[in-house]
């Protein structure tokens, strides 16, 4: 890939002096970099001791210079890998990456809080980004830019923190594909394999921005995941140790990850987790709830998120609920709230 410019003119002796010094990139960051090269089969630790970075030491917190990520990412160029570098690492990135930024994402309580917790631990992770939220009447423009003018952001890096954000986005709200509205790049930044991580209209611009569009109706959508769903939020206050709090955790992702198959019930979520069904009822009563009650919640949960979006019609929603039909969908819904699907619509 073509970056904005090569690597020397992106360093001179009149930025390195006391710029470059400055502007420190976590170790996190390159470690992320350094999987996602293993995953594209090039040989990461010679690209890395080429761009003087020792492998073996490098920790979270532990920063290094500006200069050195430039000297990689021309390395990666030369082994053809920077074109996927941001694609292949949202593919391997998981939340709990961003542990030592200081938030906890994945416990943010909705989108809006999402995207004020992700402008936070952009300042930790990479102290040369700057990401903004501009809200207008209809939509938020969430901005990834160069935090510093007279040094900007190699695109690749922009790239990368573009394709992070959307792959949180999509793990914690897997059910609003309507919520990023548009994703607007840099023209240099134009090709098809970057377009196809975003499931939403492209545009470019010749700005050297990255912006994720996001529709304000749905930014209070909730975070099911979160400690603070109303579901778990009674564990929280019962001073459930973090072991259980993981394992319900891990019941409702299995659950909302399933929530689509016919089939779901105790047997398929106990086996999916390698317990007895006699384990996992012993584990749900702990909780005082049952199989059942969970399974209702969150299909509750997730109907109403579709409803509100108006998006897709009753048959289409009755599917992706796991129902064979909008009738037997309409009954169930009415159960649970005593209204009818199109009366809450």
């Amino acid at each position: 890939m073509q970056s904005d410019t090569n690597v020397n003119s992106y360093i001179t002796p009149s930025i390195l002096n006391p710029h470059d010094i400055k502007q420190r990139i976590d170790g996190s960051w390159l470690r992320l970099i350094y999987v996602a090269l293993q995953e594209q089969n090039i040989p990461a630790k010679s690209v890395f001791q080429s761009a003087g970075i020792d492998v073996d030491n490098l920790r979270e917190l532990e920063f290094v210079s500006r200069f050195t990520v430039l000297k990689l990412y021309d390395q990666i160029d030369g082994h053809g890998g920077l074109d996927l570098l941001p694609i292949s690492i949202a593919n391997i990135f998981q939340l709990f990456f961003l542990r030592y930024t200081g938030t906890i994402i994945s416990d943010a309580k909705s989108v809006a809080d999402l995207i004020k917790k992700i402008i936070f631990a952009s300042t930790r992770m990479y102290e040369m980004i700057k990401i903004e939220a501009r809200v207008e009447q209809q939509y938020t423009h969430l901005i990834i830019s160069s935090r510093v003018d007279v040094m900007n952001v190699h695109q690749t890096t922009l790239e990368i923190s573009l394709c992070l954000i959307n792959k949180m986005v999509t793990q914690m709200f897997p059910f609003i594909s309507e919520l990023v509205v548009n994703v607007s790049l840099n023209l240099k930044s134009k090709r098809t394999c970057l377009e196809k991580v975003f499931n939403c209209p492209i545009s470019y611009h010749a700005r050297n921005e990255y912006v994720l569009v996001f529709d304000n109706k749905l930014l209070n959508t909730p975070n099911i995941f979160s400690t603070h769903s109303k579901s778990i939020e009674h564990l929280v206050d019962a001073g459930c140790s973090k072991t259980d709090l993981k394992i319900f955790t891990d019941i409702e992702r299995l659950i909302v990850e399933n929530i689509a198959t016919n089939d779901l019930n105790i047997i398929f979520i106990a086996g999916k987790m390698n317990v007895s069904v006699k384990t996992l009822q012993r584990q749900l009563q702990r909780f005082n709830t049952n199989f059942s009650s969970l399974l209702k919640s969150n299909k509750m949960k997730y109907a109403l998120n579709l409803l509100r979006a108006k998006k897709l019609s009753l048959t289409q929603i009755s599917f992706e609920l796991g129902f064979n039909s909008a009738s037997s969908f309409s009954r169930a819904f009415k159960k649970w709230t005593g209204i009818s699907p199109s009366d809450y619509r």
